[in-house]
């Protein structure tokens, strides 16, 4: 099943989340259109309940200073997700299929740790990246699904802008009441962890061969 940001605005949480899916910033009100141009993020958190279970995430965006095909070049490095995911200290790919993998994270929450398994799909053509849990493997959480999407920041082949959209279940009421705002906070920072790795440490990165 596809959740890019087409289906994630359609699926369980159709009217929660809603996302942009231009190339420029019109679908931003003035005031959000400001911020990205300021350099930092929007972001648009949501909680829901759902079958008695709180899901909560959002969506995010930010602009990043380079041209799109050095973004979705670090984006399709599936060596170094990890250094783009808030509290992230451990990946591994293990499985393939035919326009993906199978990956495990895991997370350090303080003294938690969760660890979980996503069927990731690539998009090259349209630049985008789409996951859920897979539910046949050893999971720390009971659900997550969603998208990155990148596009051409207002007609600027400079610039990209970086759209997140994630929901997740973290699978315990007691964390979600411990860690709720934290990890809320945690999922949407997605663009800000790629912004500060593609103009620090891998700025001279995924620039044309």
């Amino acid at each position: 099943m596809r959740f890019g940001a087409a289906a994630f605005a359609g699926c369980l949480l159709a009217g929660l989340v809603v996302v942009p899916r231009s190339s420029g910033a019109q679908a931003f009100t003035q005031a959000e259109r400001a911020v990205l141009e300021s350099g930092e993020p929007v972001r648009h958190p949501r909680s829901i309940r759902r079958g008695g279970r709180r899901h909560i995430g959002g969506a995010s965006w930010r602009v990043i200073p380079r041209p799109i095909d050095e973004v979705w070049r670090a984006v399709d490095d599936r060596s170094s997700l990890c250094r783009m995911l808030p509290e992230c200290v451990g990946q591994r790919v293990v499985a393939h299929f035919d326009n993906g993998h199978v990956m495990r994270f895991t997370h350090a929450y303080g003294p938690v740790r969760a660890t979980y398994h996503l069927r990731i799909t690539f998009d090259p053509n349209a630049h985008d990246v789409h996951f859920r849990l897979d539910p046949t493997r050893p999971n720390d959480v009971s659900a997550v699904w969603g998208f990155v999407e990148l596009h051409r920041y207002r007609r600027d082949d400079t610039r990209t802008l970086v759209s997140w959209g994630v929901m997740a279940d973290p699978g315990s009421e007691i964390m979600t009441s411990l860690l709720g705002s934290a990890m809320q906070d945690s999922l949407l920072r997605v663009p800000d962890e790629m912004f500060d790795y593609l103009v620090g440490p891998a700025r001279n990165r995924y620039r044309e061969p």
